[in-house]
């Protein structure tokens, strides 16, 4: 009896090793020499960056190319830096107070990739929001005639107000394309006719938004 179990015990041993060596040569065919010493081989493709966190913490960002980095306890956000496009549409007032419809074409392009990922968690939402703003305080400036004659001087108005306040969250404007301006009336009408749409209630106080000059 102690025979079997001894020649049990050796045989489990065996298989034991056996199963680890293999182990060991398949993560060195895998990963290579270096991944045996707790390092990964990671590939960053030509149009990102890698952001590299260790516990928590910023640690580096890494380009394009092949890398070794340590592994255990890190976090790795991939940012992708090629040119992204947004079709938009939009209601506002001009300054001579006529009410539009705007339909305009942005390309915009991450420039900061680490400021990009921590300073908001969607920051396509972000841009939308901020572009909007720069729209209508833009065109709060300009009159109707302004606006519909001239694209090119209101997109490059835009162009460059939307690059300053997309720089906080580590974007860029790359362009700004207007592509239609349609009229809805002048704006006291619109006003008069929402006015008397609007069902008969209690009058109610409300926040107003106030966009801070460009």
């Amino acid at each position: 009896m102690g025979e079997l179990l001894g020649s049990i015990a050796l045989t489990l041993i065996v298989i034991a090793v056996i199963a680890g060596t293999w182990a060991w040569i398949s993560a060195l065919l895998r990963k290579g020499m270096m991944a045996l010493v707790g390092f990964d081989r990671v590939y960053v493709q030509q149009y990102e960056t890698l952001l590299l966190y260790r516990n928590g913490r910023f640690d580096r960002a890494l380009p394009p190319g092949r890398h070794r980095i340590r592994s255990g306890s890190r976090q790795i956000a991939r940012i992708d830096r090629r040119p992204e496009i947004f079709r938009l549409g939009q209601g506002t007032v001009s300054t001579d107070r006529f009410a539009l419809n705007l339909t305009y074409v942005v390309r915009t392009q991450i420039v900061d990739p680490r400021t990009t990922f921590e300073s908001t968690q969607n920051y396509r939402d972000e841009i939308c929001m901020r572009l909007q703003s720069v729209v209508k305080a833009i065109c709060s400036r300009k009159t109707r005639l302004e606006i519909q004659t001239d694209h090119q001087a209101f997109g490059n108005s835009v162009q460059k107000a939307a690059s300053q306040v997309f720089r906080s969250i580590g974007c860029e404007c790359l362009t700004f394309e207007l592509m239609q301006v349609d009229i809805a009336g002048p704006a006291i009408e619109l006003d008069a006719k929402r006015a008397a749409a609007a069902p008969q209630g209690p009058a109610s106080v409300g926040g107003k938004g106030v966009i801070a000059a460009l």
